[in-house]
């Protein structure tokens, strides 16, 4: 199990400064949603996970999972708020760093809200939503390829 977070980490980062390069770069939205971390960790990184689990037979499968879900999407957020600190600090206009697209650009925010509460409290929901979305399809996941190899193992 070990090294299993290396992988997905360094697809996150990659999705992050280039969602960052095309919308600075003034790409179409469809784009830039192609390069959305939050697909990674709520559902292809979980379900990684899941897949890698099952198959190596830990003793405590879904510990394991919630456990790389919550430190995968807490590494990747932790890529994603500096974003959120220079979209205020420089004022960016996309959609997602304004107040209405939940961020963190636009009147009546403070610079303690700007940099400290709403990247923060984004990546708390952010977490709780992988460990309940990813969580769930993962122990899917580990519930079925378990039960065929206990089934492919049962005497006949």
């Amino acid at each position: 199990m070990k090294g299993m977070l290396k992988g997905p980490l360094i697809i996150a980062a990659i999705l992050v400064v280039g969602r960052v390069l095309l919308e600075r770069a003034g790409a179409p939205g469809w784009l830039n949603n192609v390069f959305s971390v939050v697909i990674l960790y709520v559902f292809i990184a979980p379900l990684y996970f899941a897949f890698r689990i099952a198959k190596s037979g830990v003793e405590r499968p879904y510990r394991t999972l919630f456990k790389n879900i919550a430190l995968f999407t807490t590494l990747a957020r932790s890529m994603v708020i500096p974003m959120y600190w220079l979209a205020y600090h420089y004022q960016w206009p996309e959609f997602r760093f304004s107040v209405a697209g939940g961020g963190n650009v636009g009147p009546g925010v403070s610079p303690l809200m700007g940099y400290i509460g709403i990247p923060l409290f984004a990546a708390i929901a952010w977490i709780l939503v992988s460990l309940v979305v990813g969580g769930g399809l993962g122990s899917i996941v580990i519930k079925r390829r378990r039960r065929r190899l206990a089934q492919a193992h049962a005497p006949v």
